[in-house]
């Protein structure tokens, strides 16, 4: 079984809600094996949130590419929400694929990452 690290970041950890956001998820993956491995990443966000800028994608693949001791690969994936977007707090997925040098499935790995929607800033309408 490969010893694989990874993190998951955002470039931050809350959104305005009722509004139009932007934010980066990033990957770093390494290994302490001397043995190079093929890295694949799928990535899943619950609805409102997008992986697309002008449409619904709820899931994508990316590719990482090849890791080894020397060097550690990071990927970054831009998350987007429309203005239909609720307070709540919101669970980012990433699923990490590992493939050995004969091309099998060495691993894989599941991480979460938690993304506050608040309504901060936001204005009442009271009645006079």
């Amino acid at each position: 079984m490969p010893e694989i690290n990874a993190a998951l970041a955002l470039t931050s950890d809350k959104i305005k809600a009722f509004t139009i956001n932007e934010l980066e998820l990033n990957i770093a993956v390494g290994t302490a094996d001397t043995e190079p491995y093929w890295v694949e990443c799928v990535y899943e966000v619950p609805m409102p949130l997008s992986l697309a800028p002008d449409k619904s994608l709820l899931t994508a693949k990316s590719l990482v590419g090849i890791i080894s001791v020397e060097a550690q690969k990071e990927k970054r994936v831009k998350i987007y929400s429309r203005n239909d977007v609720y307070p709540s707090v919101y669970t980012i997925k990433a699923t990490l694929f590992v493939y050995d040098k004969d091309g099998a499935i060495a691993e894989r790995k599941e991480y979460t990452k938690e993304l506050e929607c608040g309504e901060t800033n936001a204005q009442i309408l009271q009645n006079p």
